[in-house]
C-alpha cells in the first residue's frame, strides 16, 4: 500500500508589495513539526509538543502568567530551573484532548492526566501524514507556582497544533530561494500583467510531491475570488519542475502534500 504524506510548506512566502518588482520573502515555518517515527514511542503529552511554550496559544493574561513563570529565578520558588518543555513541574493537567485525520476520519480522545491513554496513542501513531494533531489542554498551577490570588484554583484552557512529517520532507530543486524565483515569474509577474495581483492575498493552493518527485493532484484550497487568478496559480503549479520526493524511515519514496498561502502567515 502507498503511503500517503502530507505536510506543511517549508517555505512560507510573504507577498510583499504591489508592483512588478515585487516579491516573495522567505520567513520560514511558523508551526512546529514532529516526525512520525517519534509518535510512535510518545507515553505523555508532553512528548508531542515540541517547542511547547512558543506555540501554545493562551488568552493574552494567561500567557503573561506562563511567560513569567518560564524566566523567573528559582529564588522566587517556581519551576524555571526546568526546560520548558517539561511543564508537568508547574502545571497540573486537568484535561488533554486529542484530535486528528487517520486514514481520512476525524478522530479525538479525551484524557484526565499528561499521560496517553491508549486511544490517544492509537490516535497518534495512525495519523495521517502532513495532517495536524489539534491539543486542547485544560490545566491549573500547582500550589508552588500559585504566587497570585487570582491563580489560586482557575482553570487555564490553552491550544497547542503541531504537523506530523516524514523523516525526510520533499525538496524543490535549488531550496526557498529557487521556488520563491518560480512563483515570483510564474505567477505574480503574470498576475500583476493582467493587472489583478491584490486578490491573490486570499489564494491559498494545495499540491501533491508525488515518489516520482512530479507535482499533481494541485487544487487551489482557498480561492481569490478572481477565477482568472486561480487559473493562473493551477497553471503554474501543474508546469512545475519535478521535487525531490520525501522519504520514509526505511528511504522509500512516498507522497507528500504542501500547501502554499499567497497571503502570508501560518498555514
Amino acid at each position: 500500500m502507498k503511503t500517503h504524506i502530507i505536510t506543511m510548506l517549508l517555505a512560507l512566502l510573504t507577498f510583499t508589495g504591489f508592483s512588478q518588482n515585487s516579491g516573495y520573502k522567505y520567513t520560514g515555518r511558523f508551526t512546529p513539526v514532529i516526525k512520525k517515527d517519534k509518535l510512535n514511542y510518545a507515553r505523555s503529552v508532553d512528548e508531542i509538543m515540541p517547542e511547547f511554550n512558543r506555540y501554545f496559544a493562551l488568552p493574552a493574561k494567561d500567557r503573561t502568567m506562563m511567560n513569567y513563570l518560564v524566566n523567573t529565578p528559582d529564588s522566587l520558588q517556581v519551576y524555571s530551573a526546568f526546560p520548558e518543555e517539561n511543564f508537568t513541574k508547574f502545571i497540573d493537567y486537568v484535561s488533554v484532548n486529542i484530535s486528528a485525520t487517520c486514514y481520512g476520519k476525524a478522530f479525538t480522545s479525551e484524557s484526565t492526566g499528561e499521560m496517553l491513554t491508549p486511544e490517544q496513542k492509537n490516535i497518534i501513531n495512525t495519523t495521517d501524514l502532513g495532517t495536524d494533531l489539534h491539543i486542547k489542554i485544560k490545566f491549573s498551577y500547582k500550589n508552588g507556582a500559585n504566587n497570585s490570588p487570582d491563580n489560586a484554583g482557575k482553570i487555564i484552557e490553552g491550544e497547542y497544533t503541531v504537523t506530523v512529517v516524514p523523516d525526510t520532507e520533499a525538496e524543490y530543486p535549488g531550496g526557498s530561494k529557487q521556488i520563491t524565483a518560480y512563483l515570483t515569474d510564474n505567477i505574480i509577474n503574470e498576475i500583476h500583467r493582467k493587472g489583478t495581483y491584490d486578490k491573490i492575498m486570499q489564494a491559498v493552493v494545495n499540491f501533491t510531491v508525488n515518489e516520482d518527485g512530479d507535482v499533481v493532484d494541485t487544487k487551489i484550497s482557498t480561492t481569490s475570488t478572481d477565477p482568472k487568478i486561480d487559473k493562473i496559480i493551477l497553471d503554474a503549479m501543474n508546469r512545475m519542475p519535478g521535487w525531490r520526493p520525501a522519504e520514509n524511515p526505511k528511504g522509500i519514496r512516498v507522497k507528500q502534500v504542501f500547501s502554499i498561502p499567497f497571503g502570508g502567515g501560518g498555514c
